[in-house]
């Protein structure tokens, strides 16, 4: 059987090369998108035949669109595409300034949304289409303000997509983490014992008492790919051990 082809952006660390990892080894071929891809050559050795990494700013249409049209070329259509480029920028309102406002919205929400437009020419038939959101879009987000409204614009893209689209046969859901164990956290610039403190204390008020790996994450994205979720489209699948739930 021909192989299914996911592509995915912002799939070269963290959550997004748990997916890829986890679809490759579930028998997918998998393009990453990703502005940074050094830390990639080990993922690429894995199975060379069967990875495609292509080096890109996903707030540029066209560095979207000819890593749509490579990876086409390549292996044929798409099956999967996972829009999970991000940046989480902590900043109190009046530390916000135009540059890092547009920042956000160009990759968060701007960048989010071509992902999607630019691979509707290639997708397969009953494609899965999936958007990643956070559990910050539907709570106060304090010093997150600006990354929960661009999740919050995610979560609604996905209602208009699934709509639009299911008559396709498409399907789009989005995806919405808590707090993940991954290297960004280390990029926030919290000390390491304010860290400590923010981790210990969101695991105290999550019901299960930790926060996520980033394969329980992957594992979630797999599941909405799959056959398994075939009548499941709007919704979103929020993985974060209860935390915004109860």
């Amino acid at each position: 059987m021909k192989k299914r082809v996911i592509a995915i952006t912002g799939g070269n660390s963290g959550i997004g090369l748990a997916i890829s990892e986890l679809f490759l080894e579930n028998g997918y071929k998998v393009a990453v998108f990703a502005q940074s891809i050094e830390r990639l050559e080990e993922f690429r050795n894995k199975a060379p035949s069967d990875i495609f990494i292509f080096s890109g700013d996903v707030s540029s249409i066209s560095d979207v669109e000819n890593f749509y049209k490579e990876c086409n070329e390549l292996w044929g259509g798409i099956d999967t595409v996972i829009a999970n480029a991000g940046i989480a920028l902590p900043e109190c309102i009046s530390d916000v300034t135009e540059e890092t406002f547009d920042k956000s919205i160009n990759i968060n929400f701007k960048g989010v949304f071509f992902t999607v437009q630019k691979s509707l020419t290639y997708l397969n038939k009953n494609a899965s289409i999936i958007l990643m959101s956070s559990i910050q879009a539907q709570r106060g987000a304090g010093i997150w303000s600006v990354y929960g409204a661009t999740k919050a614009a995610v979560r609604s893209l996905v209602r208009s997509f699934a709509q639009e689209l299911g008559i396709s046969g498409i399907r789009v859901n989005a995806l919405s983490p808590g707090v993940t164990d991954t290297p960004i956290l280390e990029k926030f610039g919290f000390e390491d014992a304010d860290l400590k403190n923010i981790l210990e204390q969101v695991s105290n008020n999550t019901p299960l008492g930790r926060i996520a790996t980033p394969l329980e994450i992957a594992k979630s994205a797999l599941f909405l790919a799959s056959n398994n979720a075939s009548f499941i489209t709007g919704a979103d699948l929020q993985v974060d051990g209860g935390l915004a739930q109860i």
